[in-house]
């Protein structure tokens, strides 16, 4: 098959995974989803540990690689951080201890992984299927399109901002779950983050005030690392 064939079924397949995690987390929030269950101490060695679940495991079935060297301690805003490798190594970073993983899934073509923070925000980092080659105004063109497509209002769009390594366009989108009695609105910092290997999304679902969670959200978005 071409490759010009191969994209639009990758692209449309990523484009309905997008749909079903921003939908499930809006509801998440909206519903009051949001349980506050902190994960546990992280470990003291350098071994590899399932931080949301406890105990040393087999790395292959793990979502999560620890890396204590990108620890840092508990500051007057920022809960302790620990350093993790997510998505198979491809990024690190440092996130905070009580933070709980949602959901997530390693498929080809579809890794995500999103967390749920006590204090009522939800952060995903979702792997595109853009050309790490393309340039900015293609990625850009490419993910408002998409978004427009799910009925994503922009409020804000293109503000660049960088994490460890690597390059970002961060945006405000307003989206809309459908609800009784009547429909609730709920805002979301969208960023793309690109290396030359990778494209990826990170999306963090809230409930408009992103003052209150920006100290810890920018700590683990200027501590990513994409390979």
């Amino acid at each position: 098959m071409h490759a010009a064939n191969l994209a639009l079924p990758l692209a449309v397949a990523y484009r309905r995974s997008v749909v079903t995690h921003r939908l499930c987390a809006l509801a998440s929030l909206s519903l009051a989803l949001a349980a506050c269950g902190g994960a546990p101490t992280a470990p003291k060695e350098d071994e590899v540990f399932y931080l949301h679940g406890g105990g040393v495991i087999d790395k292959n079935r793990s979502y999560e690689v620890y890396f204590p060297k990108m620890d840092e301690e508990k500051s007057v805003t920022v809960p302790r951080l620990v350093g993790v490798g997510v998505l198979d190594g491809d990024v690190r970073l440092a996130r905070p201890i009580d933070w709980s993983i949602r959901d997530a899934d390693y498929t080809a073509e579809k890794r995500f992984i999103s967390y749920q923070s006590p204090r009522q925000f939800i952060f995903s980092i979702l792997e595109r299927v853009d050309p790490p080659t393309d340039p900015w105004s293609e990625v850009e063109k490419r993910y408002e399109s998409e978004t427009r497509d799910l009925l994503g209002k922009f409020l804000a769009s293109r503000h660049p901002i960088g994490t460890a390594n690597s390059q970002g366009r961060s945006y405000i989108v307003e989206s809309t779950v459908k609800s009784k009695p009547e429909n609730l609105k709920s805002y979301a910092t969208e960023i793309l983050v690109r290396s030359d290997k990778r494209v990826l999304l990170v999306q963090v679902v809230h409930r408009g005030d992103i003052e209150t969670i920006g100290d810890e959200v920018n700590a683990a978005i200027s501590s990513m690392i994409v390979y």
